[in-house]
């Protein structure tokens, strides 16, 4: 299993709509809320206890501690926290691979907040860590993900099991054309 170098992100930067801030501590109250709030969590696997969250919250943060990139907190230009987003390890049915991901309160669903943070995330692992390849993953159900993904640029590669449910797989392959952060399609 080989890991691309660590890097030292950004504690923070900004897009055209959000400011995000790497995961810390002090997020919790953040993440429990996220965790906790049924329709968040709707698409991301149901709420979690607070145990549950602990786990989740102690795993990103050894993620940052370990690889330089992960967890990160969205804010939108009013600083308000609307979601998180992720360039993190992933094993995918025994092959490390890395993500990229966002969740966000349904509030903000439909607005093109999901497309211009992957856009970005998609930059950022293909420059900073210079990956080759990246993959998303989402659920059957989850429509608006998925189109958010192939705008990204990624393309559908096969049904993959996380966690015991089915998702599908997505990859983007360096070579192909990339959609870079900033740009519409």
């Amino acid at each position: 299993m080989q890991s691309p170098p660590t890097v030292a992100f950004p504690n923070s930067f900004t897009t055209a709509r959000l400011r995000v801030e790497r995961l810390t501590p002090g997020h919790w109250d953040a993440i429990r809320q996220m965790d906790s709030d049924t329709a968040f969590m709707s698409l991301l696997g149901g709420i979690r206890t607070v145990d549950e969250s602990r786990a989740y919250m102690d795993r990103n943060l050894k993620h940052w501690d370990q690889y330089g990139f992960g967890l990160w907190i969205l804010h939108d230009t009013a600083g308000q926290i609307i979601g998180r987003g992720a360039i993190r390890h992933l094993d995918v049915e025994g092959t490390d691979e890395v993500e990229l991901g966002y969740g966000f309160y349904p509030t903000h669903w439909g607005k093109g907040l999901a497309t211009e943070i992957a856009k970005q995330f998609l930059d950022l692992g293909l420059t900073a860590l210079r990956l080759r390849t990246m993959v998303g993953i989402t659920r059957h159900a989850n429509i608006g993900s998925r189109r958010v993904l192939e705008k990204t640029g990624l393309v559908y590669e096969r049904d993959i099991v996380e966690h015991g449910v089915p998702h599908m797989l997505y990859r983007y392959t360096s070579g192909e054309d990339v959609i870079r952060a900033g740009s519409s399609r």
